[in-house]
C-alpha cells in the first residue's frame, strides 16, 4: 500500500514542475531547461537596415579627401582659394577629381578641370590641389615640379610659387665656355630666363647654353627625371570673375560626376 502511496506522490511533484510550481524551491539556472528563442524578424522589403542607434549605414566609401577653407575668406577671386588634399592612408588610393563638382551655401556651383594636357587630374595619397576661384594666369591648370618658379616671371599666383629652381651654375658646363660665360652663369638668380642682348657680353656659344637650359622647358628637359621633381600639388582654376565662398561664414560641398556627396565643410 505504501508503494502506491509513493508513486502518487512522485506523480504529483512531476506534474507540478513542468508547470513551474516548485515544492522545495526553485532548482539552480544550471539545471533549467533552456529557453526559446524567437529569430527577429526579416526587415521589411525597400526598407534600409539600421544599426543598433537607429542610423543608416554608412554608404559606400568614395575617395577619401579633405578640404580646408585656406582662403576662402577673401573677396578677390584671384586670391581665394581651398585645398584638397587625398588622406586616404590606409589604400593609398590615387583620387581624381576631375568633372568634381563644388557647391556652395546658395548652391552656385564650380566644376574641377583637367589637367593641361586634357587628362583627369589626379592626386596621389598625401598630394593637395589648390583650387583658386579666379582666373587662370597661364590658362591651363598645371602642377607644381622643381621647375615651377620659373611661371613667376610671367604672371602672380596666390598663393606664391616657391619653388627654388635648380641653379644654371650646378650643372656640368661645356669646355667650350670661356672664363667670361661661367662669370655671367654664376650671376644668374635662380628660376629667372634673361634677356640676352649685345651688352650681356658674352659670346654665342655661352648665349645657346643659357638659352637651352634657363628657361621652364630646359629645366623640365634637365630634371624631369629626378625624384624628387613632382612636389605633389596641383594649380586648379575655376575661372569665376566674383568670389565663390562667403568671407565669414560658409559650406563647401565636393560631389562626384554621379552627384554623389564625396564631402563637405562648414565654418
Amino acid at each position: 500500500m505504501w508503494l502506491i502511496f509513493v508513486f502518487i506522490l512522485v506523480g504529483i511533484v512531476f506534474n507540478l514542475q513542468r508547470k513551474n510550481v516548485w515544492i522545495f524551491g526553485p532548482p539552480s539556472p544550471a539545471e533549467l531547461p533552456p529557453a526559446a528563442t524567437t529569430p527577429p524578424p526579416p526587415p521589411e522589403q525597400g526598407k534600409p537596415t539600421t544599426t543598433p542607434q537607429g542610423q543608416d549605414k554608412p554608404k559606400s566609401a568614395g575617395p577619401k579627401i579633405r578640404i580646408s577653407a585656406a582662403n576662402a575668406y577673401v573677396s578677390s577671386p584671384a586670391n581665394e582659394y581651398i585645398v584638397l588634399e587625398n588622406i586616404d592612408y590606409e589604400n593609398k588610393a590615387r583620387a581624381a577629381i576631375s568633372n568634381f563638382l563644388l557647391k556652395n551655401r546658395d548652391k552656385l556651383t564650380a566644376a574641377i578641370g583637367k589637367d593641361e594636357n586634357g587628362n583627369a587630374v589626379e592626386l596621389g595619397y598625401g598630394e593637395r590641389a589648390i583650387l583658386v576661384t579666379g582666373e587662370n594666369p597661364l590658362g591651363r591648370n598645371f602642377k607644381i615640379n622643381k621647375c615651377s618658379g620659373y611661371f613667376n616671371q610671367r604672371a602672380a599666383f596666390s598663393p606664391p610659387i616657391y619653388t627654388a629652381c635648380p641653379a644654371l651654375s650646378n650643372m656640368a658646363l661645356p669646355s667650350n665656355l670661356n672664363n667670361t660665360c661661367i662669370n655671367y652663369i654664376e650671376s644668374l638668380p635662380a628660376c629667372i630666363m634673361p634677356t640676352i642682348n649685345a651688352d650681356t657680353g658674352i659670346n654665342n656659344d655661352c648665349a645657346q647654353f643659357v638659352q637651352a637650359h634657363a628657361s621652364y622647358a630646359g629645366c623640365v628637359a634637365d630634371y624631369k627625371n629626378d625624384k624628387d621633381f613632382d612636389k605633389g600639388e596641383w594649380r586648379i582654376y575655376l575661372s569665376k570673375n566674383t568670389e565663390l565662398w562667403d568671407n565669414r561664414h560658409d559650406l563647401i560641398q565636393l560631389f562626384d560626376p554621379a552627384g554623389k556627396l564625396i564631402t563637405e565643410l562648414s565654418y
